[in-house]
């Protein structure tokens, strides 16, 4: 029996062994989002996972000063390395960095072990995900290179950029080319519904405000079929004909059919063959640039467009069309994104819930007023009362 006790001991003292003396480092993993501040936690066993194209100089810092175990940089997928200057600062550090390996999904407190790229579950030792460490010498190299490769972009993009405006510059300065359409866009809030990844969600974001607004609805390609899937009318269908389904075209919507500026236009045949009209728009831009200088052009209150904020860190890559660029500067004192849209009309939605409990208040202590006084000092009070909750209560329309 002694000897069954002592062997177990041995074996359970190698297995101990065996787990604590496995190469690599060891740590929990810490999502830092971005966009968002470092945990305040964040220490020597943690492995921070982020994206370092959105990684901020400050927020790299920090997790340099917390001394972590390892950084996971996981990209968006498909984007190539933007010069940040996150890169740098870890590279002068002593932490291991280790890029390709996708930990998006491990939860956070996720006990690893990291060896050579390789990210094992500490737990079962299983591999979570492959990589490759990148040294110092390595990170530095990286973001030179993709210093160069972003500024020639950069240039080529805003090259292309200017021959459209110079293409183009009456459709934009002056609205010259638009299509005459059945439509009041004037004095109106305008939701543009792209074929972006993301748009769907959006638009599902957006439907207290459409309640509430009644906007002109644009979709845009595959964009009227999200309309459609969300049980919304489009207005307005700026879209191939080969691109949506024929209850998209057969919807009553408005349809405009991308053209080229010579007027040649792709899927007229099928618009002839359901038997529906469609107006023609020549131009050399994109579907959804042709819906926002249809609502700008036709004097729109505010445009809230779906999909992907163009901002610079996707300015100019591969899918950012020059287009675009110009279009969003001819709108960009009406255009909001669908992002910034929702989140503020849930704030003031909030305000709104607010003022209604505190009309609820005033009409309970204006119960006990009227147990307590006269008719007459109760009128004064109600009237104060009231001009003070109707000026707070306007704070949240302007």
């Amino acid at each position: 029996m002694t000897r069954v006790i002592l062997l177990c001991m041995k074996m359970s003292g190698l297995l101990n062994r065996r787990s604590t003396d496995l190469a690599g480092v060891l740590g929990a993993v810490r999502q830092i989002p971005a966009g968002s501040a470092v945990p305040k936690k964040l220490g020597p066993k943690d492995v921070a996972v982020l994206d370092l194209n959105r990684t901020s100089a400050e927020v790299a810092r920090a997790v340099v000063a917390a001394e972590v175990a390892a950084v996971v940089h996981v990209p968006r997928h498909g984007e190539t390395m933007l010069p940040r200057a996150a890169y740098r600062i870890l590279a002068e550090s002593t932490i291991p960095v280790i890029e390709d390996a996708d930990l998006s999904t491990v939860e956070d407190g996720t006990r690893v072990r990291i060896d050579e790229g390789v990210v094992y579950a500490q737990k079962s030792d299983d591999e979570l995900a492959r990589g490759r460490e990148a040294d110092s010498a390595t990170l530095v190299s990286e973001v030179d290179s993709a210093e160069s490769a972003y500024v020639e972009s950069a240039l080529a993009h805003l090259a292309n950029a200017t021959e459209f405006l110079s293409i183009e510059h009456q459709l934009l300065l002056d609205g010259e080319g638009l299509p005459e359409l059945d439509i009041e866009f004037a004095d109106r809030h305008v939701v543009v519904v792209t074929a972006d990844e993301g748009s769907a969600e959006q638009l599902a974001d957006l439907k207290p405000f459409i309640r509430e607004y009644r906007p002109v609805l644009v979709g845009v390609d595959a964009g009227a079929e999200y309309l459609r899937a969300a049980r919304l009318s489009a207005d307005v269908v700026v879209a191939t004909p080969t691109s949506v389904a024929d209850e998209v075209l057969t919807d009553g919507a408005v349809l405009v059919v991308p053209a080229d500026r010579d007027g040649r236009a792709e899927g007229l045949d099928r618009i002839t063959e359901l038997g529906v009209g469609a107006t023609t728009f020549p131009a050399a831009a994109t579907a959804r640039d042709m819906a926002l200088l249809l609502a700008f052009h036709g004097g729109a209150e505010m445009i809230v467009a779906t999909g992907r904020t163009r901002g610079l860190e996707n300015a100019f890559s591969a899918d950012a069309t020059p287009s675009s660029t110009m279009v969003d500067t001819t709108v960009a004192s009406r255009l909001v994104s669908a992002e910034a849209c929702s989140t503020l009309y849930r704030s003031r939605g909030a305000g709104i819930g607010l003022a209604l409990v505190v009309l609820a208040a005033l009409l309970a202590v204006a119960a006990v007023v009227v147990a307590r006084d006269s008719a007459q000092e109760l009128l004064v009070w109600a009237v104060e009362a009231w001009n003070t909750f109707a000026l707070w209560v306007q704070g949240f329309f302007k």
